[in-house]
Formats: C-alpha cells, sequence, structure tokens
C-alpha cells in the first residue's frame, strides 16, 4: 500500500491602502482544503469582513460556520483575539482547525505590522538588515530578518513560539 498525502499551508498579508489589509490564509491537503480571508483596518486592527470557506472536507467534520464567520466582525486583532476565535469557531459545535487557521492569519498580520518596525529599530542602531546572499530565495528566522533581531524575539516571551515564524527562537 502506498501512502499519498500533502499537506499544503500559505498566508498572506496584502496592504490594500488606506489603512486596509487582507490576510488570506489556505491550508490544502488530500482530504482538507480551506481559505479564510480576513480584512483588517488599522489602526484599531478590527475585522472588517470574514470569509470562511470550505472547499474540501472529505470526512465532513467541519459543520457551516457561516454564521460564525459574521461575528468575526468587528473583533480586534490583539489581547484576548484567542479567546474569541476559539470561543466562536472552534469546540464541539465548530472547527479547531478553522480556528487555528484564523488565529495564524491574524498572527501574520501583527508580524507584518511588527517586522518592518523591528527593521528600522536596527537600522537607527547602526545593525544591518540587509540579506547577503544571491537569489530570490526566502528563508526564516535569523537569515530573513537578522540574527540579532531573532535574539531580541527570542527574549519576547509573548512572540516565543507564538507562530511558525518564530518557533524554536533560542
Amino acid at each position: 500500500m502506498i501512502l499519498d498525502f500533502q499537506s499544503n499551508h500559505l498566508t498572506t498579508v496584502e496592504d490594500l491602502g488606506q489603512g486596509l489589509f487582507r490576510i488570506c490564509s489556505r491550508a490544502d491537503d488530500a482530504l482538507f482544503s480551506a481559505e479564510i480571508l480576513l480584512d483588517v483596518k488599522v489602526p484599531a486592527l478590527d475585522i472588517r469582513k470574514a470569509d470562511l470557506a470550505v472547499k474540501r472536507d472529505v470526512l465532513g467534520i467541519v459543520p457551516d460556520l457561516g454564521p460564525a464567520a459574521e461575528k468575526l466582525i468587528g473583533v480586534r486583532v490583539g489581547p484576548g483575539m484567542t479567546k474569541i476565535v476559539r470561543g466562536l469557531l472552534g469546540g464541539p459545535a465548530g472547527s479547531d482547525r478553522i480556528a487555528e487557521m484564523v488565529l495564524e492569519a491574524m498572527e501574520m498580520l501583527v508580524n507584518a505590522l511588527t517586522v518592518p518596525e523591528l527593521k528600522k529599530g536596527m537600522e537607527s542602531g547602526g545593525l544591518s538588515t540587509r540579506l547577503e546572499m544571491d537569489g530570490p530565495k526566502v528563508f526564516l528566522n535569523d537569515v530573513l530578518i537578522g540574527e540579532q533581531t531573532v535574539g531580541v524575539m527570542a527574549d519576547n516571551p509573548r512572540l516565543k513560539n507564538s507562530c511558525a515564524a518564530f518557533s524554536d527562537l533560542d
């Protein structure tokens, strides 16, 4: 018997201008496919639009979360978001996987807003954030944002292990 299973996850943050960001999180594997779209307005960081689309659910374990997605409108990206999102989308009446995808999307917005500020701070302190390699390759952690920034993040217990980009910071 040959087992063929692939799993792909992609989360992107796009600046739409006028203080509006669109976060798209996609998960796709042999049994499940879903897409989360969130429009978030700054500076309040509140969700203005939320779309949850389950494209494939072979096991049939994800209920219709359309009404719950509407309740995400107005939720702030910030303190308390984990409890709110898990309460609205997770648990026995929802889908923990969808809830975690929404949380990942929200965390990526925080990363997208934080990393440029960290780079500015490093550059004003005389530290270089430029990559010293050829090609359009993107690497995580120390190569992308600089070894010094990884050290700063590792010292911050709120960032450590908060998402895939900050896992295993030591």
